[in-house]
């Protein structure tokens, strides 16, 4: 048994997919491919199940998942010895899934300091307003208020959803003051046939007998809508406040909390720069939690 192959069965793990692995190594998936049919040849047993929807290790790949650590870990030792000093440079690849928003927002800034600082470490985001899921091979996911088994949880930050409007069009249509008043304006927010987040599914409890009449599963293009008068959206006070043409409407009346937690791949499966990843994320949104919550500038 070659120990490196015990490396490809590693990230193979991590990315679910062949094609994820081979692209982490920097190699071809033929080669990952051969590369665990040998360690199932030395070992006599399946280690992993392939089908269309990705790979699946099996109990005996599971429980060879500690000792490929070992050899990740040892590799990482010599690599440091080799280094000028002996001192150790963080290395690797880092894999974040996250809402399309705060994946622009917070994510992309929390990037780049991750790769000034570390110039060795490669970072790939995955970004869609969708269901916090496994099996597509992320480091951190991010997603609204649900955890994941398995995965250890954190929460971000809480952030808030208020209704925006134009000055132009709040000038054309009146801004309403109650919300029976919101009778007759274009409301704007996500397709509700197509929501795929429980969490974000608050449009008929906070509004019944109303209807989206802008609809869109981006909240990008909800947000340019709004600022180009299409009408009155529910949008991330994150997003919405910095556009200066944009007046918060109803203030009292809607001002809904959702939440942001991030899940860590087991330990067996997290990449080694993950931790200082998730560090930068939290430094991020702790400089901008005014932001998140809606209260303007930062305080001082």
């Amino acid at each position: 048994m070659r120990a490196d192959d015990l490396l490809v069965l590693l990230e193979v793990a991590r990315s679910g997919t062949l094609i994820g692995a081979a692209a982490s190594l920097g190699m071809d998936h033929t080669t990952i491919s051969r590369r665990i049919s040998a360690l199932e040849a030395a070992v006599g047993a399946r280690v992993m199940i392939r089908s269309a929807r990705g790979c699946e290790l099996t109990e005996l790949g599971r429980s060879l998942l500690a000792a490929s650590e070992t050899v990740e870990h040892a590799v990482g030792q010599v690599r440091t010895l080799a280094q000028p000093g002996g001192v150790s440079e963080l290395s690797g690849l880092v894999r974040i899934s996250a809402p399309d928003a705060f994946a622009a927002e917070f994510v992309g800034p929390a990037m780049a300091r991750m790769v000034r600082t570390h110039p060795r470490v490669s970072v790939e985001l995955i970004s869609a307003t969708r269901p916090m899921v496994q099996g597509h091979g992320a480091d951190i996911e991010i997603g609204l208020g649900s955890s994941l088994p398995r995965w250890e949880t954190v929460l971000l930050s809480e952030y808030r959803l208020g209704l925006y409007a134009s000055s132009d069009y709040l000038g054309d249509h009146g801004s309403p003051a109650t919300m029976a008043e919101l009778t007759g304006h274009q409301l704007v927010y996500y397709v509700e046939s197509l929501l795929r987040v429980p969490e974000l599914d608050v449009f008929d409890r906070l509004f019944p007998g109303f209807e989206v009449r802008v609809g869109s599963t981006s909240v990008h293009a909800q947000l340019a809508a709004t600022v180009a008068g299409a009408g009155i959206g529910l949008l991330p006070t994150y997003l919405a406040d910095p556009q200066v043409s944009l007046r918060r409407v109803l203030r009292a009346e809607v001002d809904v909390s959702q939440r942001y937690i991030a899940g860590l791949a087991p330990r067996a499966l997290r990449r080694p720069a993950t931790t200082v990843m998730m560090q930068e994320l939290r430094a991020e949104v702790r400089a901008r939690q005014h932001e998140l919550l809606g209260r303007g500038a930062p305080p001082g």
